[in-house]
């Protein structure tokens, strides 16, 4: 007779918990060496360049992450959720064949910033205008090395991404430091390291995992799945945009230049952080693909939450206390009269960790416009309650802002996603039903023992 259920061995499934978070060190060094290269950058034109020149910086480089998620939506999240199953034997072609779609979207992107910095350049705001040439530039590039970073994601081997990391790093700041010693850096300078240093990690990560020769059919179904994909998920970028980074956009028009450049000097402080738990819930995403509907998920989900929110709240605390000496420490003696509103945007990074591990769940099972709702949500409420309290407070009510639309995020996340996982619970009490049933009836048709 059959072994009853409960002497079955268990299942080991390559996105088993201990598994997933082994890996998962590999996924925080490299964010975190990719993080602290570009935030090194950042604090350096922070301390450089005036008030004035580092917020038009940092608008100039809110449209590029505005494009940016376009290109995140259309190759790299389909991706993260088709390479680990879809295309598992046919990772180098299927990469290849990204790499095609990725020259298409970056150019349009750097068409777009090319006009937007004309433009702009024709209305007097010339250091904007500069800024936006430089990603334009630059930025197809940098979005590359987004790419094949996340193609070790794709293939659960973050180590090799990280390996990139250190490559990057050293790139960045041999670049940084040669540029320091004979010239003033400016941000069409810092584009350019930037840039290069992308192109070269690019290639070393791509060397001998891609194939830019795919089978034509390959193309065909490639484009049609990322295209499906990808309306949900193109809208849901934006919209996970907006709460974020409008008030790069803002703040300019409703209060100072200079609250937009203090901003980014504040997020700067948690960039690092914030973009380790990214990092982390891309790499959940081919994991909860895996293990969705067995008990290994539940846990998984369950030490995504203790990790991604837990982390970021000791953080906050420890940032909170030190506010003051850390940003007079870091910035030179710039942006100190802001300091106080450390205690405010630190709460961003965890309710971003907890948005970030029920939005993995949610797509790794194809629910990609319950993300689009959670979205949505944040955003509605950043237009609205954002654009009133950046009017009446500046920079004290965008931090507010933030953090009560990341919490609006939280909430529905967690509502569509709770009915998922009750969901999930009956499918698998209903299959273990099922089973139970035939063993039961295989039982009845044994003869009996004489």
């Amino acid at each position: 007779m059959t072994a009853s259920l409960e002497t079955q061995p268990a299942i080991k499934t390559p996105g088993s918990t201990a598994n997933a978070f082994k890996k998962g060190f590999w996924a925080i060094a490299d964010q975190g060496l990719f993080a602290g290269s570009n935030c090194v950058i950042n604090v350096m034109l922070a301390r450089w360049l005036t008030p004035t020149e580092y917020g038009e910086f940092s608008t100039a480089f809110a449209a590029f992450l505005a494009l940016g998620v376009i290109h995140t939506a259309l190759l790299t999240e389909p991706m993260l959720v088709y390479s680990p199953e879809r295309y598992r034997d046919r990772h180098r072609h299927y990469f290849g064949t990204l790499v095609y779609g990725h020259l298409l979207v970056s150019l349009a992107a750097s068409l777009v910033l090319l006009a937007a910095g004309w433009y702009l350049g024709a209305q007097g705001q010339h250091n904007l205008s500069v800024a936006l040439y430089g990603f334009a530039g630059a930025g197809p590039f940098i979005l590359l090395l987004w790419l094949m970073r996340r193609t070790c994601y794709g293939q659960l081997n973050p180590k090799r991404a990280a390996v990139g990391g250190v490559l990057y790093l050293v790139l960045m700041m041999s670049g940084l430091a040669i540029v320091h010693h004979f010239l003033t850096v400016s941000v069409t300078l810092a584009l350019t390291i930037i840039g290069v240093s992308s192109l070269l990690s690019a290639i070393w990560l791509g060397y001998g995992h891609v194939d830019l020769r795919p089978p034509g059919e390959m193309f065909r179904d490639v484009t049609a799945e990322h295209l499906r994909y990808g309306r949900w998920a193109t809208a849901t970028q934006i919209l996970g945009f907006i709460p974020v980074n409008i008030y790069y956009f803002l703040l300019p028009k409703l209060a100072t230049v200079e609250q937009s450049g203090a901003l980014r000097a504040l997020n700067n402080m948690f960039m690092p952080l914030l973009q380790a738990n990214t990092a982390l819930c891309l790499l959940l995403i081919p994991a909860f693909v895996r293990v969705q509907g067995t008990p290994e998920g539940k846990r998984l989900h369950r030490w995504s939450l203790l990790i991604l929110a837990g982390c970021p709240l000791v953080y906050w605390i420890f940032m909170g206390v030190f506010a003051h000496q850390a940003v007079n420490i870091v910035y030179g003696g710039k942006y100190v009269q802001y300091s106080g509103l450390v205690w405010i945007l630190g709460i961003q990074p965890v309710i971003a960790g907890m948005c970030g591990v029920y939005a993995s769940v949610l797509k790794a099972r194809g629910k990609v416009n319950a993300v689009f709702w959670g979205g949505f949500v944040a955003a509605v409420g950043a237009i609205t309650l954002g654009v009133e309290m950046t009017r009446l407070y500046g920079l004290a009510g965008v931090c507010w802002s933030i953090v009560i639309t990341y919490g609006l995020h939280h909430i529905t996340l967690w509502l569509f996603s709770r009915n998922m996982k009750w969901r999930a619970r009956s499918d698998a009490l209903a299959e273990a039903e099922a089973v139970a049933e035939t063993e039961a009836e295989l039982a009845r048709q044994l003869p009996e023992p004489v």
